[in-house]
């Protein structure tokens, strides 16, 4: 493991390629299974929207009504995402947010800024990039993933629902939490090396505290994959007091029940690193045996179908 290795802060998908991240200290996922909003970058009222929402503050917002009026809103608190926990008039067509950011572009150059988004009621969008600092205002390209479930959600309109299984959030709590290690430990050490018993320890689902094979870890996600779904997750963060602790920061009762299924399930997996691609990448970097067990109690993130050959439970 290379030193200063970091994952990836959260990143939303334009579709002409370029990517706009926003940083979280806890890891980072494309979620999936977010429909992309369609460009309209010639349409006057999204574009003067999203130029009104450039110029407030980061994390303000702004909604237009059918007879042309807007209203300028104030951030929300607590650093919340725009949009988030917004319930915007019924005779609202139009809404736009900004939010700072550091986009990555095709020749992996990073440019820090500030992008502002619109989102009408037919799900057209539009999108401005500000570099910091300087004043030149670039169109980027039709929004997606969580950006564009906030501005759907602020017009009360359905999301998409996520395909990615609700186990992979105990599963990306897990490899995040062995990833830290690993950081820790400035990659794996020869003298001291790390056993598949003592990092079931760290499975969220783990609750004994005890080492736990492979095969017995495999069966608590699947049993908990079988018992639960976004919607049931998300149902259970509604059903809870309001001053109990959030499963996840910013994650409150009022947020879960604004949120939709689909909006629930990236909401949570952008806070967590993407399964798939961290065990790959995990695997890659410890020794072949504990590799072995991580995919033997891990594998079925990437579906029955990407199974290793050969594979088998043990214990």
């Amino acid at each position: 493991m290379h030193a200063g290795h970091r994952f990836l802060p959260y990143f939303s998908r334009l579709d002409d390629g370029r990517v706009v991240e926003r940083k979280h200290p806890a890891g980072s996922t494309l979620a999936t299974g977010s429909a992309q909003a369609r460009g309209s970058h010639q349409d006057p009222r999204l574009l003067d929207l999203a130029s009104r929402a450039l110029d407030l503050p980061a994390g303000g917002a702004v909604t237009a009504a059918a007879t042309g009026a807007t209203t300028t809103l104030d951030p929300p608190p607590s650093g919340m995402t725009a949009m988030i926990g917004l319930r915007c008039p019924p005779e609202t067509v139009a809404v736009a947010a900004a939010t700072q950011c550091e986009t990555l572009w095709h020749d992996g150059r990073r440019r820090s800024g500030v992008m502002a988004w619109s989102l009408d009621r037919h799900r057209n969008s539009s999108a401005l990039f500000r570099e910091q600092p300087g004043r030149c205002t670039e169109t980027l390209a039709a929004v997606a993933g969580t950006l564009l479930d906030a501005g759907l959600r602020a017009l009360g309109l359905d999301t998409p629902p996520c395909p990615s299984p609700a186990v992979w959030f105990p599963d990306g709590v897990f490899l995040h939490r062995l990833s830290r290690l690993l950081d820790r430990r400035g990659g794996v050490c020869t003298r001291r090396p790390l056993s598949w018993g003592s990092l079931s320890r760290l499975y969220p689902l783990n609750v004994t505290g005890e080492p736990l094979t492979p095969g017995m870890t495999l069966c608590l996600r699947q049993d908990f994959r079988g018992r639960n779904t976004w919607s049931s997750l998300r149902l259970g963060v509604v059903g809870q007091p309001a001053a109990a602790p959030a499963i996840l920061p910013g994650l409150t009762p009022d947020i879960a029940e604004w949120l939709d299924d689909g909006s629930f399930a990236r909401w949570v997996l952008s806070r967590v690193p993407d399964p798939p691609s961290t065990l790959d990448w995990l695997c890659g970097r410890v020794d072949r045996g504990l590799a072995g067990d991580l995919r033997l109690a891990l594998g079925e993130v990437n579906g029955p179908g990407r199974r290793r050959r050969g594979a088998h439970l043990r214990g």
